[in-house]
């Protein structure tokens, strides 16, 4: 079992774990962070047939730029596959992965010094699009998005979905009991999860609201009734919190970092619902999960969250707070409702696989290297000994 990690985490090692099986002339190199060591990431790698390589220095660094072209000029791979809009120079052919736009896109992205951010944000996007023989957008929204803002390269991209694991998340919902870390009071109670990071234009201080509102509606007490479960959010930023204690949803708000594989799907099977409300989403891998796990889904009827739910989800509009609101009552208590959800979430996700998504990267990596990498001399001739190699990594 792949342990718990980021969206953009699991993509590259479930993509690394698949890969060798799908060509056998494929030789692959991942670059991962020293401190992964201490997980099973690497032996899931190595025993997958990848080689592993340790590199100190992280996505988004300066470092990184004096780093990764000595690295490269070690392995000379035919393809260097990059998981990050800032991609270091290379002179071997690459690739790279784009997530989404949020840096240049969000307003409040940044925290700080945005004014100065968000435009070399944008210069370095263009830059990595421009050295890139071929783009991967993980949606057709974020693929719209990209060639929107840099129709340049619009030729390059092309949309490989992320995929879930369906039987993995299968199980029975219950419905309650907060399973997981922290425990104590909370496990009595029933809840609305959600599973991610701080960020603003994940929307968690409207949420907060809403789901304040939806409490009253329902007549809750301090204390007692349904929680929000933020889980993967630590302590959250000083808004959030504030948001909170202003509105004396301290006991109804539980905070946690983020949670292992094992605690997460204990998460999600006992959720009576999930709320992913982001304003601006990539993809929205969680949004797959609680689908698989037989959650009742409420999300965001923006970006690329209807790509990814289709009809298996009750949408509303993440700027709404009486919406969302609404979708929290109806979810909670419609019981035909739920039932035609489930049902239609299990057939949902049975259209993303991560085999499929490996496949289709495969594919990818054929069109933007040189010959080489598919094991053929250049009269098209099959040659054993020009196995094609292809540098990857999570750093950061």
């Amino acid at each position: 079992m792949i342990p718990r990690m980021t969206g953009a985490g699991r993509y590259i090692v479930e993509l690394a774990v698949r890969l060798p099986a799908l060509a056998e002339h494929l030789a692959l190199d991942v670059l991962l962070l020293p401190a992964m060591k201490t997980t099973p990431v690497p032996r899931m790698i190595a025993d997958a047939g990848a080689r592993i390589h340790y590199v100190d220095t992280r996505i988004a660094t300066i470092r990184q730029w004096v780093v990764i072209p000595y690295v490269l000029e070690r392995l000379r791979p035919d393809l260097y596959h990059y998981p990050f809009l800032d991609m270091p120079y290379s002179r071997f052919p690459s690739l790279v992965t784009i997530y989404d736009l949020n840096p240049i896109l969000h307003p409040h992205y940044f925290r700080r010094l945005a004014n100065i951010k968000r435009p070399v944000a944008r210069r370095m996007i263009g830059s990595t699009l421009r050295r890139s023989r071929a783009v991967i957008t993980i949606s057709d929204a974020t693929r719209h998005r990209v060639a929107e803002c840099y129709p340049e390269s619009a030729d390059k991209l092309r949309t490989i979905r992320l995929g879930v694991d369906a039987l993995a998340w299968a199980g029975d919902a219950q419905g309650h009991g907060g399973a997981g870390a922290g425990g104590g009071d909370w496990t009595t109670r029933s809840y609305v999860l959600y599973v991610g990071v701080d960020r603003p234009h994940k929307n968690l201080v409207r949420l907060v609201r809403a789901f304040g509102n939806f409490r009253a509606t329902n007549g809750s007490s301090p204390g007692n009734g349904p929680y929000l479960w933020l889980a993967g959010v630590g302590t959250g930023s000083p808004a959030l919190r504030g948001e909170v204690s202003s509105l004396s949803l301290s006991q109804d708000v539980r905070f946690d970092p983020e949670l292992n594989e094992a605690e997460l799907h204990a998460a999600y099977r006992g959720a009576r619902a999930f709320a992913y409300l982001s304003t601006s989403e990539g993809f929205g891998l969680p949004v797959l999960e609680a689908l698989a796990a037989g959650v009742p889904v409420v999300a965001a009827n923006t970006s690329s969250l209807p790509e990814v739910g289709g009809d298996a989800v009750l949408y509303a509009s993440p700027h709404d707070e009486s919406a969302i609101s609404d979708a929290l009552n109806r979810i909670w208590s419609d019981e035909s409702l739920r039932d035609n959800l489930v049902g239609r979430g299990r057939h949902r996700v049975l259209d993303f696989s991560w085999d499929t998504m490996a496949s289709a990267t495969l594919e990818a990596y054929y069109d933007a290297a040189s010959p080489r990498i598919r094991g053929k001399t250049d009269d098209g001739k099959t040659d054993d000994r020009k196995a094609g190699r292809v540098a990857k990594g999570r750093r950061g």
